[in-house]
């Protein structure tokens, strides 16, 4: 009797209405679950469309976009964009409308064999977007709009850092350089700059030392590098520092590399237009090695492999890129009303080097051969001055711009930031090496690591 009135009682206390629950009290009101019937009965087109089990009531939840169908694409040689684009899935619509809006950021007719591009297709099979990255730090996306397509230029979040190397030549400036860890274009950028002050065929003796200050950029994951500009650069050659910094005259199109007086170290013509060349015949009277008899040797030889740079002595336009009798492979530059430079035997031209084709000084304009009348590959340089050939080596080349007043004041203050920077770094590396030194002595088991010097 007892249970079955307990029992009853429990049923009764469950039917009572607690529509008017005491306001002031929350703590005794009780929980009672709300059934949430709407998620069965809801139809989904996807299962992953459904909205989470803890989405609150009332939210709308949109339905997720079509997942794009991503495809990675290489320009092949042979093919343009439009073939590559076709070959990957495009209809040949489509293709030519994204590469139109893709060529207000980029010169098709540049395109690089090996270029690399992300296409990304829709659910129909239809191209909805396209990324090419433009350079180290700009990437362009083409995406979709309706019919026809639309393209931005993004920034690529990358890091700026700065590297210092320095080290003694102990054959040739590049090959030393190479060891001590620096980039192949670096280095060439270097011998560019100390061109117009150095001969590298004459100057450069073993114990000679180099110093170099310049920029890298890594991209925001470290997977990417890319080396920037040179800020400063210095050569001692027979105890005699010279010493150039980069900066940008008020009036000048583009930077440029100074001394510490501030004259510029550009001239109107390099020395050597060549690096790693030895000087094999000088100018003057000569035999010929194959004529066999004395004749007057117009300009400079120099002996190099088959394959190497040609630089063009200084700014000019192309008079001449086409065989030329016993020169073979020929190129002529007028630089301005008097100067003119010749190059010849190579075995091979730049590229876009030819007649009427306006050049920058240090451009490459030609790569060592052995075409014409020669014994062996190597360069043969002329400079003509009013029509005439001349001694390069005895050649008074005119300097460059020399900073003054304000400009010149900015230049300083450059110099001293990039002087106290410099500075810095080494200070760094030397405290970092004493410590490691201090730390081996105190027998640690597990020497500090030492970072490389960025």
């Amino acid at each position: 009797m007892g249970a079955g009135l307990f029992m009853a009682g429990i049923t009764i206390g469950s039917l009572i209405d607690f529509s008017s629950p005491n306001p002031q009290n929350h703590d005794s009101l009780p929980i009672i679950p709300i059934e949430e019937t709407y998620r069965d009965n809801a139809t989904y087109a996807h299962p992953d469309d459904a909205p989470p089990d803890d989405t609150p009531l009332g939210i709308i939840i949109p339905p997720k976009e079509a997942a794009l169908d991503f495809r990675g694409v290489r320009i092949k040689r042979g093919q343009g964009m439009m073939d590559t684009l076709v070959k990957s899935g495009a209809t040949r619509k489509d293709a030519y409308k994204a590469i139109t809006v893709l060529s207000q950021y980029y010169d098709m007719r540049k395109l690089p064999i090996g270029q690399a591009l992300q296409a990304g297709y829709d659910p129909q099979g239809r191209l909805s977007s396209l990324n090419m990255q433009k350079d180290f730090d700009r990437m362009i996306r083409v995406k979709r709009s309706g019919d026809g397509y639309i393209a931005t230029l993004n920034d690529l979040p990358s890091l700026t850092l700065t590297r210092h190397v320095q080290g003694v030549i102990d054959d040739s400036l590049f090959l030393s350089a190479y060891r001590e860890g620096l980039p192949n274009s670096i280095i060439v950028e270097m011998i560019r700059i100390f061109s117009f002050d150095v001969d590298f065929q004459r100057d450069i003796r073993k114990g000679d030392r180099f110093e170099i200050f310049y920029e890298r950029k890594m991209s925001e994951d470290g997977r990417r590098v890319e080396e920037g500009d040179i800020l400063y650069a210095k050569l001692t050659l027979s105890g005699k520092p010279i010493s150039l910094y980069r900066y940008k005259a008020k009036n000048g199109l583009f930077a440029d590399y100074f001394h510490k007086n501030g004259q510029s170290a550009k001239k109107a013509l390099m020395r050597t237009p060549i690096e790693g060349a030895r000087l094999s015949s000088y100018y003057g009277k000569r035999k010929h090695p194959v004529l066999g008899y004395t004749r007057m040797h117009k300009g400079l030889d120099f002996s190099a492999p088959t394959g190497t740079p040609i630089m063009a002595a200084g700014d000019g336009i192309v008079e001449r890129a086409s065989r030329y009798g016993s020169f073979g492979n020929y190129v002529r530059i007028r630089h301005n009303g008097t100067y003119k430079t010749a190059y010849a035997h190579m075995s091979r031209y730049g590229r876009g080097i030819k007649s009427g084709k306006r050049v920058k000084q240090g451009q490459i304009i030609g790569y060592v051969g052995a075409t014409g009348r020669v014994t062996g590959r190597h360069l043969h340089y002329e400079v003509l001055v009013n029509g005439k050939q001349v001694n390069p080596l005895h050649l008074k080349i005119p300097t460059g711009v020399t900073l003054k007043g304000d400009d010149k004041a900015k230049f300083l203050a450059l110099a001293g930031n990039v002087d106290h920077q410099i500075t810095a770094q080494k200070q760094n590396i030397l405290l970092t090496s004493n410590q490691d030194v201090a730390m081996n002595d105190a027998g640690s088991p597990e020497p500090p690591l030492i970072m490389p010097a960025f």
